[in-house]
């Protein structure tokens, strides 16, 4: 730890020096430079006349400042170099800031092809952190040896020993491994679906096993860049073998269940299912289908579940596939008096459920005599809807119009009535006295 502190000091000396110093100022100069001529452009408010015709221009128009300060700092970064003959670090810089804006460009093109979400995640999680840890080390090479610095060893345990160049591949090698596996496992799924004519779920779940055999891959190879013992490796594998067993049972239940629902179709994003809860059924959205759990979403609270995927194999519920007819039934039960004619009662209901906006007229509303109670006989007037999320709301809105054409037509909504009587009183009671 000690070398990494006097490198690390040598740098802040150089970065003192008069010839580093001027190259900021240098720098400072063409940011200058940037603002004014952004100020004076305006290239983002800007309309370009091939907009019409190349609708792609508008999502490369946001990038035009960008390239802007480019050629502010290319500038700049030339005069420097002419003028004093120093200028490794300005043109590092310029070089650097050409690499961010051709990832920029690169995710345009991305955008076309694939997910925006995904690019966006991809791009916030993976590419600008990368971007940064690559400058931050080519950095202190402008200064500095960066191959002494990579093989300064860190830690030591026994015999072995852990360099800064390991430590720094296995902490963000790891993290980039698992992060930007995502990316490459959906193009390479894209081409595998235009390649062999895979429907949705299997295009689905090759990405996610593509994906996960990246991840799997890439650590293999950063702990054998790192020099763990493979013996190592096998008792770990060992170990979690074990854990698979006992602990991790329910998360390997729920990693095979996704990979199946997958394959299977079963249950894809945009179907509604229909979840058992205290409150009776809940209609939810599926959003995402995880390989350990899906993510579902209910309106009425606007809240997202995540429902472990072997749910999906242990409990029986109703989905309503987004591929195939959405349209669900729905049912409201209501009590006429007896003195009612069944005709009439029912006649009514079937046109009180026509004028109401989201249900269908095909089919038609379907009144129905269901059953003669104590009090009343009940009634029920059975609608289609065309989303199945709207249930709810629908049977309040059938709920309410029955109940004012009712009050309306003078057809009474009975409720149970008792009539109690006392107990008689025995002789000598309290009560007879």
């Amino acid at each position: 730890m000690n070398e990494i502190a006097q490198l690390f000091q040598d740098l802040l000396a150089d970065l003192g020096r008069i010839e580093v110093l001027r190259q900021f100022a240098a720098l400072a100069l063409a940011l200058g430079a940037w603002r004014f001529l952004k100020a004076r452009l305006k290239l983002e408010n800007r309309r370009w006349p091939q907009e019409a015709r190349w609708p792609w221009l508008a999502q490369v128009k946001p990038l035009a400042n960008e390239t802007l300060l480019w050629f502010c700092l290319a500038a700049v970064s030339s005069w420097l170099v002419t003028a004093t003959g120093v200028g490794d670090l300005a043109r590092f810089l310029t070089r650097f800031f050409a690499l961010c804006l051709l990832s920029r460009f690169g995710l345009v093109v991305l955008r076309f092809y694939l997910p925006s979400k995904v690019v966006k995640e991809t791009d916030l999680r993976v590419i600008r952190p990368l971007l940064i840890l690559v400058g931050a080390l080519q950095l202190y090479s402008q200064f500095a040896d960066l191959n002494q610095l990579w093989s300064t060893q860190v830690l030591h345990w026994g015999n072995d020993h852990l360099t800064f160049g390991a430590l720094i591949m296995l902490v963000f090698g790891t993290y980039f491994v698992t992060a930007g596996a995502e990316l490459p496992a959906l193009v390479a799924a894209e081409v595998m679906r235009r390649a062999f004519e895979l429907n949705g779920p299997n295009h689905r779940a090759s990405a996610l096993v593509i994906r996960y055999g990246l991840a799997a891959f890439g650590l293999v190879l950063i702990l054998a860049y790192v020099g763990v013992n493979p013996t190592l490796l096998a008792a770990v594998g060992g170990g979690l073998s074990v854990g698979l067993g006992f602990g991790l049972k329910e998360v390997f239940s729920n990693f095979v269940s996704g990979l199946w629902l997958l394959l299977e179709g079963a249950i894809r994003p945009g179907d509604v299912l229909l979840l058992e809860s205290g409150k009776g059924e809940d209609p939810c959205e599926v959003l995402e289908l995880g390989m350990r759990a899906t993510t579902l979403w209910r309106d009425r609270d606007n809240v997202e579940l995540v429902v472990p995927n072997q749910t999906f194999f242990t409990q029986a519920m109703v989905t309503y596939s987004g591929l195939r007819d959405r349209r669900r039934r729905g049912q409201v039960l209501i009590g006429a008096a007896y003195r009612h004619p069944p005709e009439t009662v029912i006649a009514l209901l079937e046109a009180t459920a026509l004028t109401i906006t989201r249900v269908l007229h095909q089919p038609a509303p379907k009144g129905l005599l269901l059953r003669y109670d104590d009090s009343a006989i009940t009634y029920a007037i059975r609608y289609w809807i065309e989303n199945p999320m709207d249930g709810v709301g629908v049977a309040s809105e059938v709920g309410i119009a029955v109940w004012n054409a009712f009050h309306r037509e003078g057809i009474e909504i009975p409720f149970p009535q008792r009539v109690l009587h006392g107990a008689p009183s025995l002789p000598g009671s309290a009560d007879s006295q």
